[in-house]
């Protein structure tokens, strides 16, 4: 591998638009049978972290843009100390943009945007444990479903598939709405509250197959629909702006890509309330605006105008601090005032069937930000699909309405897990 390579399309974003609230670092962790052993969990991410070179790297600053070099300083494994997704600071982690975590029974992974999206983080992951659980003399085989620390990395793993992918094409964006926020009293001190709700797969599958939809869009017609339950009377609603959920679509389900750096783009359901809507108006609502916004034509020019401005002329001249300033411009214009909340869904986590003895569930954990101040992540384990808010705020009606809801429809138990930060008697 070259000692320095570009950061990808999506990846540029990320240092411009972070701070302390908003970290833009995200985590995936799996749970295991036994509890870790952490001179082990050090040695396998010594191996691991070699497998992965597109992780393995410092970002410099160039005069246009930022770049990744060649890390060789050892990832050092560390205790939880903090609450999830907490901003990274380089100079105190060997210079690395990710983190690898153990509390009791569970092996996180904390990674930087710029570095990789859930996907390549959880291909990290599962190579991760997978070593781990070797050095703890467990019987596992890979069988096709892990990339192994002895393989050598492929090219195809390295490329930014938005320019391979990228097609000169004609833009018709429209000019989204500002949406409704959630506004609320903020933790002190500052920090991020997980709530996590564990619940059948089979059973939220079955209520989603009922009305014909997918999960993702069941699970999204069920947030809106607790939005407007808990806040409908807030504010008269933020004069009526529209409920308006970011879903991050995986580019490698349409654009054949082996990819472990950023490869997805972003749907943005819009759904205008009206009073007399119920449930099913919401999700037909959903599925007409998910289908369309995440089909191949609007993807291709998606990852069209995306490359087009990153190749202009204009663009490339203009000085990194300066380049700056105009990403945290369009992130706040283009971004963070068009959405409400996100939920990123990684679907079923395939794994080896020796492998999947030793664990008992996964989790996907989104970092806030300040105009979004709770985002969503789900991810499913055998049958067990659990759903992850974030949030930097006290009020937790929605959180309390959204999995009620799921209750009651879906017939499903839920167990609710959460770190308890800045709000220690919290209960579902």
């Amino acid at each position: 591998m070259d000692r320095w390579f570009r950061l990808d399309n999506a990846a540029k974003i990320f240092p411009a638009v972070t701070k302390n609230s908003n970290s833009s670092v995200f985590r995936v962790s799996m749970e295991l049978t036994e509890k870790v052993d952490p001179e082990l969990l050090q040695k396998a991410a010594d191996l691991a972290i070699r497998r992965y070179p597109v992780l393995q790297v410092k970002i410099r600053r160039g005069m246009f843009w930022n770049f990744f070099d060649q890390n060789e300083r050892p990832l050092v494994v560390q205790p939880e100390t903090v609450y999830p997704c907490a901003p990274l600071d380089p100079r105190t982690n060997n210079g690395y943009f990710l983190r690898v975590l153990y509390y009791r029974s569970t092996v996180s992974v904390e990674m930087f945007h710029s570095l990789t999206d859930g996907t390549g983080a959880l291909e990290f992951l599962k190579t991760l444990v997978y070593q781990y659980l070797l050095l703890t003399g467990a019987a596992v085989r890979d069988e096709g479903l892990v990339l192994r620390p002895d393989d050598d990395p492929s090219r195809y793993e390295m490329e930014d598939s938005f320019t391979r992918y990228y097609r000169p094409a004609r833009i018709h964006r429209k000019k989204e709405p500002r949406a409704f926020r959630l506004e609320g009293t903020p933790f002190e001190p500052f920090g991020n509250n997980v709530v996590a709700g564990d619940m059948s797969a089979s059973a939220v599958h079955a209520a989603a197959r009922r009305r014909g939809a997918t999960v993702t869009e069941y699970l999204t017609a069920a947030l809106i629909q607790a939005i407007r339950e808990s806040r409908m009377d807030y504010g008269f609603f933020q004069a009526r702006r529209p409920v308006t959920v970011s879903i991050p679509v995986n580019l490698r389900a349409v654009f054949p890509s082996r990819t472990l750096r950023n490869f997805f783009g972003v749907a943005n359901v819009c759904v205008r309330l009206q009073e007399d809507m119920d449930f099913d108006d919401i999700l037909w609502a959903v599925r007409q605006e998910l289908q369309n916004k995440s089909a191949r034509p609007r993807l291709e020019e998606m990852i069209a105008e995306n490359v087009r401005l990153e190749r202009n002329l204009a663009v490339k001249v203009v000085p990194l601090f300066l380049k700056k300033l105009i990403l945290r411009e369009a992130f706040n214009l283009r971004g963070e005032n068009c959405k409400t909340i996100t939920i990123s869904n990684l679907g079923r986590l395939r794994l080896p069937e020796d492998m999947a003895a030793h664990v008992r569930r996964t989790r996907l954990v989104l970092y806030p930000t300040v105009k979004s101040p709770a985002n969503c992540g789900v991810c499913t384990f055998g049958d067990i699909l659990t759903f992850s808010f974030t949030r930097t705020i006290l009020e937790n009606d929605f959180i309390r309405q959204f999995f009620r809801f799921l209750q009651e429809d879906a017939g499903v138990e839920i167990e609710i897990h959460t770190n308890n930060w800045g709000y220690p008697n919290e209960t579902m």
